[in-house]
């Protein structure tokens, strides 16, 4: 909290009103009060906490001066943080009736962040709640802290236990980490026990290990690798060939299904042909009028056993070409197989030719370079033997 603006009127010694601009005293930076016993120091101080909390730290009721009916404070601070907001607190202090000293007359908190202000409330217990949750400490927790009275330091070097942890937790907003930590502690500590007993659990399957029996175990699974990769080949291999294979397959059952359709023309060819037959005999007796209605009949069977001729006719013609066609590529195929075989065939011996060629080059270029540098070095040694001479 970073306080602002300070107006007092009829607050103990101060019977006019006196306005305090702590804006302008912070400029140059920290600033001091001073004065003799009775000039109003600490009713500066009186009249912060007159305004935020409605009491003063001394827990006094008659803080208003005796030459008047009635007090007002006016407090604007500003509190910073993810955003910067500015506040304003006003109270009025008259006297109560039922008893003896000051009660808090009309009161209010505003917003003076923007250009207008924004009354956020207007009743006192509204506006004491406002000032807690705005600050973050509560009347005592600001008297200790910051406002702290005369004679009043060591209590709070000496507050301890509950009322110590309260204050601490007010005092840095650490309630929402309070119990909710350590019901959170609890169950991670309940958690890492039942995990510590279930690995337990499990550590008692292992207390026959030795070293010897590690060894072996590694020993068995690099030999289970070793082989796992070898038939890693094999099954690469074999997927390979289940490939080719699986074309081949694919082609002869194609050919099947044309075999089939072809006799099955062939059985509607034959039919065809008997049709063909009666028609024949219908129009031999074209002119016996007995047979004419039959032969109207035969005419519109023969159109419809055309159509049918025609329609199976184009099938097996098709059937006929789809035979041809994939015994082309049968023949193709094979014939690339047989020419390919060879070819593949023979790189594989080139390649390990040319693999023996290249160790050979290889421990010929490392003697050369031996006999090279022996070389050099007997020339070296005769140059200094002349150097010498």
């Amino acid at each position: 909290m970073r306080p602002i603006l300070l107006k007092i009127k009829g607050l103990n010694s101060f019977i006019e009103e006196q306005t305090i601009d702590f804006a302008r005293l912070m400029e140059p930076g920290l600033f001091g009060i001073f004065g003799p016993t009775g000039s109003g120091k600490t009713t500066i101080l009186d009249g912060i906490t007159l305004a935020l909390y409605g009491e003063i730290a001394r827990k006094s009721s008659n803080f208003v001066n005796t030459n008047c009916k009635s007090a007002n404070v006016l407090f604007e601070f500003q509190i910073s943080g993810a955003e910067t907001k500015r506040y304003r607190v006003e109270r009025e202090f008259k006297k109560d009736p039922n008893r003896d000293g000051y009660k808090t007359g009309k009161c209010r908190i505003s917003d003076i962040t923007g250009q207008e202000p924004v009354i956020l409330a207007d009743k006192v217990k509204e506006v004491n709640d406002y000032c807690i949750e705005i600050i973050g400490l509560k009347a005592d927790d600001f008297q200790r802290t910051v406002v702290l009275p005369q004679g009043r330091f060591s209590e709070f070097l000496k507050l301890e236990g509950k009322k110590r942890s309260e204050m601490l937790e007010r005092l840095f907003r650490l309630q929402p980490y309070g119990d909710g930590l350590t019901r959170k502690l609890k169950a991670k500590s309940d958690e890492i026990a039942h995990q510590r007993s279930n690995l337990e659990g499990q550590l008692q399957s292992y207390v026959d290990i030795s070293k010897e029996k590690i060894e072996e175990k590694e020993t068995e699974a690099k030999r289970l690798k070793s082989k796992v990769s070898e038939k890693e080949k094999e099954l690469l291999a074999i997927v390979e060939e289940h490939k080719k294979g699986e074309e081949i397959w694919r082609l002869l059952k194609e050919k099947e299904k044309g075999e089939e359709l072809k006799k099955i023309l062939e059985e509607q060819a034959q039919e065809i042909a008997k049709l063909e037959d009666r028609i024949a005999c219908s129009m031999k007796a074209e002119k016996v009028y007995p047979f004419i209605e039959t032969l109207e009949n035969a005419e519109k069977e023969l159109v419809k056993v055309k159509a049918e001729f025609i329609v199976c006719k184009e099938k097996r013609e098709k059937s006929e070409q789809r035979k041809q066609e994939l015994e082309v590529l049968w023949q193709q195929w094979r014939k690339k197989r047989d020419e390919e075989l060879p070819i593949l065939r023979e790189r594989m011996q080139n390649v390990k030719e040319a693999l023996a060629y290249q160790q050979d080059y290889h421990h010929i270029s490392r003697n050369y370079a031996s006999q090279k540098e022996l070389k050099r070095s007997n020339e070296d040694k005769h140059l200094a033997l002349l150097h010498m001479e």
